[in-house]
């Protein structure tokens, strides 16, 4: 956390820099309004909307990560969960095959004398 907040001010002083050094007003027309700021308004400000959109996005970007995994760690468990019980189910058959040869008896291969 300390690295980036350093990084930030390092970044962020050249701006302030040429934001005390450009302070001359420039005209700004935008459809049928005009109006005048200095320069050093217009360049904070907009760089102060692309660190507000840059952060929104960036969080949007986590928060889908993040219900991306909650989903695939629901699809995880139902999987495991159908796993278990197809376990069980063949546990059940093969338990249910061993029984009915157990309970077979057993004719020694002379089936054909009477």
């Amino acid at each position: 956390m300390k690295i980036k907040l350093l990084l930030g001010l390092l970044l962020l002083t050249p701006v302030l820099i040429y934001v005390v050094q450009n302070g001359t007003l420039i005209p700004i027309h935008f459809l049928k309004w005009e109006c005048s700021v200095s320069q050093a308004v217009l360049v904070f400000s907009a760089l102060l909307i692309g660190v507000i959109l840059g952060l929104l996005l960036s969080h949007a970007w986590r928060n889908k990560e993040k219900n991306l995994q909650k989903k695939n760690e629901k699809k995880a468990k139902k999987l495991k969960k159908a796993e278990e019980k197809l376990k069980k189910q063949q546990d059940k058959q093969q338990k249910g095959e061993e029984d009915t040869l157990v309970d077979q008896p057993l004719n020694g291969g002379d089936s054909s004398q009477d």
